[in-house]
C-alpha cells in the first residue's frame, strides 16, 4: 500500500513523489483516506480466510528502532513521512468494499461502512471496532460494492452493487437490522431496488456503483456490470436515464459532480473504465443524459481511449479531482496511474 506512485502519459514520463509505503500482511480489497484526518484505512481479507480492517496514521515521527540513534552530520534534518498501523480488527467474515461516503462530514472519525461476502452491510466506528454499530442483510450473494451521499451534503442515503445483481438505495437514518436480522437470511428493505438490464437474463455481477448529481443537483446512481452493461439510474423514479454497453466487463464508473459540490460549468462527465484497458468518458450537458433508457439514438457523446501499461491492461480505478472535476486519474493493472 502506497500513497504515490509513477505517472506518464502517451509521450513522457513524469515522476511524482513517493510520500510512503507500507507492505501489508492480507489481501486489501480496499484502501481509503479517512475524511479530515492523516489516516488510512485498508480492509479485505487474510489467508486463514478471516476479514481485516486496519488503520493507519501517515506520520513522520521517528520510528522507535531510530529513536535509538544519534544523529550523524549525513543525515537530513527532514523526517520522512511513515504509515504507523494504529488499529486492527479481524472478523469472520472476508470484507469486499467499503466507503466513509455514508458518513457526515462533521464527523472527527467518520464511521466506516463496509460490504461483505456473505451480503451483509455493517457501520463500524474504527476507535472501538470492536462489534458493528449496527449490521444487517443486504445482498443474496457478496456486496461488490458501494458509495454514499452524507459526506459532502449530509443526506443519509449509501447505494450498494451486489453479485446478486441488484443496486438498492438505503437510508441511514432507517433501522435495517429490524426488518433483515443478520444470520437469518432475510433481507432488509431498501428505499429503491434495480436490477439487471430489461431483456436480460437477473443476476449480472454489479462491479462497481457510484453516486453524482445531475441537473438541478439530484441523485444519479451510476452501475456497472461483468458483461459491459452501463447504467445511469434515478433510484426515486425506479427507472433508468441512459444505458449501453461497453463490451467488457466495467472495473470503476465515476460522475464529474459530487452531490452539494456545486457547479462551475454546464459541462460535466461520466468515465467509466474496463477490463480491457479501455476508458470510456461521456459528455454531458446541464448534468443531463439526453438518451431515454432502451433508445437506439443516443446523444451523449462518448469518446473511448484506449489506455495500457505492460501485460496487464485492466483499469482498476478512476477518481476525478474535487478541486478539478475536468481532470481525473486511471489506475491501471500495470502499476501506472495516467491523468
Amino acid at each position: 500500500m502506497a500513497t504515490a506512485g509513477s505517472l506518464r502519459n502517451s509521450n513522457k514520463t513524469a515522476k511524482v513523489s513517493q510520500v510512503a509505503t507500507k507492505p501489508i500482511p492480507f489481501t486489501a480489497f480496499q484502501a481509503l483516506w479517512v475524511p479530515g484526518t492523516t489516516r488510512i484505512c485498508a480492509l479485505g481479507s487474510n489467508d486463514s480466510g478471516f476479514g481485516i480492517i486496519q488503520l493507519y496514521n501517515l506520520t513522520s515521527n521517528p520510528s522507535p528502532s531510530t529513536k535509538l540513534k544519534k544523529p550523524t552530520t549525513a543525515q537530513t534534518a527532514v523526517k520522512q513521512p511513515r504509515l504507523v498501523l494504529q488499529s486492527e480488527t479481524e472478523k469472520k467474515t472476508q470484507f469486499k468494499s467499503g466507503t466513509f461516503r455514508a458518513s457526515p462530514r462533521s464527523s472527527t472519525l467518520p464511521h466506516l461502512l463496509t460490504g461483505d461476502f456473505e451480503g451483509r452491510v455493517g457501520l463500524w466506528d474504527l476507535s472501538r471496532a470492536e462489534v458493528p454499530i449496527w449490521m444487517f442483510g443486504a445482498h443474496e450473494d457478496v456486496v461488490n460494492c458501494m458509495d454514499g451521499a452524507g459526506s459532502r451534503t449530509g443526506r443519509p442515503e449509501f447505494v450498494t452493487g451486489g453479485r446478486d445483481g441488484t443496486v438498492k438505495l438505503w437510508d441511514m437514518r432507517q433501522d435495517h437490522k429490524a426488518t433483515g436480522a443478520v444470520g437469518a437470511g432475510s433481507l432488509a428493505k431498501p428505499l429503491a431496488t434495480m436490477a439487471s438490464l430489461k431483456n436480460k437474463v437477473d443476476g449480472h455481477d454489479v462491479w462497481c456503483v457510484n453516486i453524482g448529481a445531475g441537473d438541478g443537483d439530484e441523485m444519479l446512481v451510476v452501475a456497472g456490470y461483468d458483461t459491459g452493461d452501463l447504467r445511469v439510474m434515478d433510484l426515486r423514479m425506479g427507472q433508468a436515464v441512459f444505458e449501453t454497453n461497453l463490451q467488457h466487463g466495467v472495473c470503476s464508473v465515476e460522475l464529474g459532480r459530487r452531490l452539494g459540490a456545486g457547479a462551475s460549468s454546464s459541462l460535466s462527465s461520466l468515465v467509466a473504465t474496463t477490463l480491457e484497458g479501455s476508458m470510456h468518458v461521456f459528455d454531458l450537458v446541464d448534468g443531463q443524459f439526453k438518451a431515454k433508457a432502451g433508445s437506439g439514438g443516443s446523444t451523449v457523446t462518448e469518446e473511448v481511449l484506449a489506455v495500457q501499461s505492460g501485460d496487464d491492461s485492466t483499469l482498476w480505478q478512476v477518481r476525478h479531482i474535487p478541486q478539478q472535476p475536468g481532470v481525473f486519474a486511471v489506475a491501471d493493472g500495470g502499476g501506472f496511474l495516467h491523468l
